[in-house]
């Protein structure tokens, strides 16, 4: 029985061991730790807000920055230039009600060095759920509605750290 679980155990672990090597060599890696071209950076948007608190903890645990509380401390600056929320109606009932919504973030952004140096050009992201809606249920979807716009946000500030992470490399004399 002792040497069953053996076999088992050996053919358990050298399936994980190719199924990693074949995630890796895909290209595919876990989240975690980056190294960005600089090393602290100013965000220049309203401060406490749920958005700024989580940018500003999804970047200071997944890298090398360390977020500042002023411009002149800073090798990069990143502003938000804007921020919008909409609805649209994707479907109507037969009484001419709204059945069904797109709900839509939309962020645009850039980061710069204090002397003007682009580490991200001016980047426009979004992100769109859908909304299914009935009058009955009025206080659950708005409820369900906010719970899609974090969700979006989440979304959205990965892809702002993945930009970060990506930012070019400043060469000397620029």
């Amino acid at each position: 029985m002792h040497q069953r679980f053996s076999r088992r155990s050996a053919l358990t672990a050298g399936a994980a061991l190719l199924g990693s090597l074949a995630l890796g060599g895909c290209g595919f890696r876990l989240r975690g730790s980056f190294e960005a071209p600089f090393s602290t950076i100013y965000l220049q948007m309203t401060e406490n807000t749920r958005f700024s608190g989580l940018l500003k903890r999804t970047i200071e645990s997944g890298s090398n920055i360390k977020c500042v509380r002023s411009p002149k401390e800073a090798e990069a600056i990143l502003e938000l230039l804007s921020n919008r929320r909409g609805r649209d109606v994707l479907t109507i009932n037969d009484a001419g009600r709204a059945r069904e919504y797109e709900l839509t973030l939309t962020i645009a952004f850039r980061c710069t060095a204090p002397d003007g140096y682009e580490w991200i050009e001016s980047t426009t992201l979004s992100a769109r759920r859908d909304l299914s809606y009935t009058e009955s249920e009025f206080l659950s979807r708005e409820k369900e509605e906010e719970v899609l716009y974090q969700d979006m946000e989440g979304d959205l500030i990965a892809q702002i750290v993945r930009r970060i992470e990506a930012a070019r490399e400043r060469k000397p004399g620029e």
